[in-house]
């Protein structure tokens, strides 16, 4: 039996309600800097493997985890990232307050196909990452396997895994009643594969 701990990172600056420029690089807040630290002591033994999204803010919060057990396998899985929407050049110098009105209307109208531009992708394209990344995780030998990721993924990806085989449509009218993920929370998957 698998055990798979999702676990979103720290508090980052655009959690924050700072302003960014990449979404990629967006670094975590001192307050996220203690939470990830805090994290790795939750931590109760030595993961087979840990994964990290290749975003700033996954990294830096795994990093304590990374030190504290160094002889754990670690790999950067681009299938983990943060769902990214919005296109990102229309997103540069903006904070989240800021870009609220565009996510409201993003998720009012329900298209899994749309694609707001360069960078951006679609629901659609979400859901199939999540499915690649069930696929990789069931082929993986590991039995503990912790994987550093952001609140949509995780929110999205227990959607997936708790109700298997709906249309994609169904998903997404089903994200925003979904649970939310607090920063440094830690969501366990059992998976008897």
């Amino acid at each position: 039996m698998k055990k798979i701990w999702l676990i979103r990172h720290g508090e980052s600056i655009a959690n924050a309600g700072e302003a960014t420029d990449d979404h990629k690089s967006i670094p975590l807040s001192e307050l996220g800097l203690k939470q990830a630290q805090a994290l790795a002591l939750q931590i109760p033994k030595q993961p087979d493997l840990i994964v990290t999204s290749p975003y700033l803010r996954a990294q830096q919060t795994a990093m304590y985890t990374i030190g504290r057990f160094p002889d754990a396998a670690t790999g950067i899985w681009d299938v983990v990232h943060e769902f990214v929407y919005l296109a990102p050049a229309t997103c540069v110098g903006t904070t989240s307050a800021q870009r609220r009105p565009r996510v409201i209307d993003y998720w009012r109208n329900l298209d899994p196909d749309y694609v707001d531009g360069e960078g951006a992708e679609s629901y659609r394209q979400l859901i199939d990452r999540i499915e690649r990344t069930l696929a990789l995780l069931k082929r993986r030998p590991e039995e503990f396997i912790l994987v550093f990721t952001h609140a949509q993924f995780i929110r999205n990806f227990l959607l997936v895994y708790e109700n298997p085989n709906l249309p994609v449509e169904e998903y997404m009218a089903a994200f925003r009643r979904s649970r939310s993920i607090r920063n440094g929370q830690i969501i366990e998957v059992t998976m008897n594969w």
